[in-house]
């Protein structure tokens, strides 16, 4: 997803590339190393098993794996939610509403301030810093001093959370004060609200690390903690890639799927006013609207295997459809473009079918027209 934004991007089919795609290329990248250091930690060192199925050689480099995985998630957490507070700052561009921007570089200084303290805390947490991981292993004989990290992981956690749903609310408020089409409010809102999930995964990552602190088999929690990570940082990423990938969907996958929707409900036939309607048996047409009357005449018509003899005492002075030829192919399915809402209508529609087939008439041959006769409906059977 986030390369396909790029692409779109770069390509300028969903605006410019600019910063917020940085951010998000950096977050993608940040979270790919996290989830590697999942995958090794549980396949290589025991994360996920008991402290007391854990081999004591094993300790350090959990310990490692944790530290390595904490600062990746911090990182990406951090650039994913600057990228999508950077997009609202496009929105808001159009807006003339000054409130909007600051709230938005607010949110903006505020994330990246909270993002910035928490890894200088990982970093500095011990001293020297090797010493969160050292510190497990019997033979490094090294003086060290560390900090009780408990309270501060469950305050990034709650920092991270509040991060999240002011990511949620604000841009649902944006979008109230700004001009777009309600459509396109309702497919931004949906896409915002999403971000409720990243809320939820966030509160559940918190209260595993919360448990972390409380209880001694950190090799099992820890994995769980990690679990909802992964989970929070993929759907932010996910989040801040739908906007982008909405264009995409609409540039490439609307017609494709628009004509798989025709295929699949198939050939209509219109009936009005309880009228029955036949099929013509062309497609590959479109219709456009143009004036003509059309006077009375008798033709002689084909459809399919019968035929029929009309005289038609119509005269149509409003717009009437003129059936012109698509580049599609012909089949013996009914046009789906035709709009026909009306009995004269569906005259209109096949006397200009006829019309385009008017040397294959002539050949068959037609009767001269009687303008003295009402409408009427001779059936004749087929020729042999």
């Amino acid at each position: 997803m986030v390369g396909l934004r790029l692409w779109l991007r770069i390509m300028k089919k969903a605006g410019s590339l600019g910063l917020d795609d940085l951010l998000l290329f950096a977050a993608w990248l940040a979270v790919t190393m996290m989830s590697a250091l999942c995958i090794v930690g549980a396949l290589q060192f025991n994360l996920g098993r008991h402290i007391w199925d854990v081999p004591v050689s094993s300790y350090e480099r959990i310990a490692e794996v944790t530290w390595l995985a904490e600062f990746s998630f911090l990182f990406c957490g951090g650039c994913t939610k600057i990228s999508v507070l950077l997009f609202y700052r496009r929105l808001v561009d159009c807006s003339y509403d000054k409130r909007w921007k600051w709230a938005v570089i607010a949110s903006i200084i505020f994330t990246g301030a909270w993002t910035v303290a928490f890894m200088l805390c990982l970093i500095l947490n011990c001293n020297p810093t090797e010493a969160y991981w050292k510190a497990f292993d019997p033979t490094w004989a090294h003086d060290y001093s560390c900090v009780d990290t408990t309270f501060i992981n469950l305050l990034a956690g709650i920092f991270a959370i509040i991060s999240d749903f002011y990511s949620v609310i604000l841009p649902c408020l944006i979008t109230r004060s700004i001009t777009l089409p309600a459509n396109q409010k309702l497919a931004l809102n949906i896409i915002f609200c999403m971000g409720l999930l990243c809320v939820g995964a966030g509160i559940a990552r918190t209260y595993y690390l919360y448990e972390v602190g409380q209880k001694s088999d950190v090799s099992w929690l820890i994995y769980d903690v990690f679990i909802w990570a992964q989970l929070e940082l993929q759907l932010g990423i996910m989040c801040a890639s739908a906007p982008a990938l909405r264009v995409f969907f609409r540039a490439y996958l609307h017609k494709p799927m628009s004509r798989a929707v025709h295929s699949a409900t198939g050939s209509f036939t219109s009936k009005p006013n309880g009228d029955r309607g036949h099929k013509s048996g062309l497609s590959g047409f479109s219709i456009r609207r143009i004036s003509e009357p059309i006077d009375a005449y008798t033709q002689r018509s084909d459809f399919g295997s019968r035929h029929y003899q009309k005289q038609i005492d119509v005269t149509v002075s409003s717009e009437l459809s003129e059936v012109e030829e698509d580049r599609e192919p012909r089949s013996t399915t009914p046009s789906t473009h035709s709009l026909i809402k009306s009995p004269a209508d569906y005259e209109a529609y096949n006397l200009r079918n006829l019309e385009t087939f008017r040397e294959s008439l002539d050949r068959r041959g037609r009767q001269t027209p009687n303008f003295s006769q009402p409408f009427v409906w001779h059936p004749t059977p087929p020729n042999p």
